[in-house]
């Protein structure tokens, strides 16, 4: 017997966070360009921003073929945006004057795949971008990053927002995170655990 689906997220019930999440009235336009390989990804935290969010698009997708059907083209997008991806040439977000950046880009999918996208993209490239130099520690311990630095795409646009809108109160996405860790972890043997800390 099938297991049940939530109608909202389309995960399975026990891993579903939608109750774990609460809005997050964000001014600031977030764009997300997701790897298609993370599409229903049960690991994925992309549906946490898209539930939490009020103002959010995600795109799926990975060249710029890809992106212009799905609505998305950087060439218009230019301007007031901005590329979240550390890399050569990036600044620092924390210590950069960011005022007139209304628009944020971010990319989705392991760290493989999601320089793909960038490099698959030149009109990306040719972005501002910047890096976070000082992010708080992670929270998601369910799947690999190349250091400890790096975050969850939840993670990373709520400390973004965080800097770009000091006032906003971001804690609705960090715990519908650990709600997804918590429920992960659940699925998984006591006695590998200690795989995940």
């Amino acid at each position: 017997m099938p297991r049940p689906i939530c109608a909202d997220c389309g995960m399975h019930l026990n891993i579903c966070v939608c109750e774990a999440c609460a809005p997050v009235p964000n001014r600031t336009r977030v764009s997300v360009l997701q790897h298609p390989t993370e599409v229903g990804h049960p690991k994925g935290t992309v549906r946490i921003l898209a539930q939490c969010l009020a103002r959010v698009d995600v795109f799926q997708g990975e060249t710029p073929d890809d992106f212009d059907q799905a609505g998305f083209n950087p060439h218009t997008e230019a301007g007031h945006s901005a590329l979240l991806f550390p890399g050569p040439g990036s600044d620092t977000l924390e210590c950069a004057n960011l005022h007139d950046i209304h628009h944020w880009i971010i990319l989705d999918g392991t760290w493989r795949k999601a320089a793909k996208i960038l490099h698959q993209n030149p009109a990306l490239a040719a972005l501002p971008r910047f890096h976070l130099a000082e992010p708080p520690a992670s929270a998601y311990a369910i799947r690999k990053a190349p250091g400890k630095q790096h975050l969850a795409t939840a993670e990373a646009v709520a400390y973004l927002l965080n800097v770009v809108e000091p006032g906003l109160d971001t804690r609705p996405i960090s715990r519908a995170v650990r709600s997804l860790v918590d429920k992960q972890l659940a699925q998984i043997p006591a006695r590998l655990h200690k795989h995940y800390q």
